[in-house]
């Protein structure tokens, strides 16, 4: 299975508050990425920490435990 296809089961997964939750994680680290005074290098640490954030996701066998 694709990556992009697991993460998109973890987010299918996600209760309304839990995504909500996630949007505004999302949108809190760009803005500080984007409006902050960190430079490119900040930038990039923070696409990385985000695409990885996706794959922490847990699955939704694990949510049930």
């Amino acid at each position: 299975m694709l990556e992009i296809e697991k993460v998109k089961k973890r987010i299918q997964q996600l209760s309304e508050s839990e995504a909500k939750t996630l949007l505004l994680n999302t949108y809190a680290r760009l803005d500080t990425a984007i409006n902050g005074s960190g430079g490119d290098e900040f930038i990039q640490q923070t696409a990385r920490d985000l695409y990885d954030f996706y794959f922490k996701i847990p699955e939704s066998k694990e949510l049930k435990k």
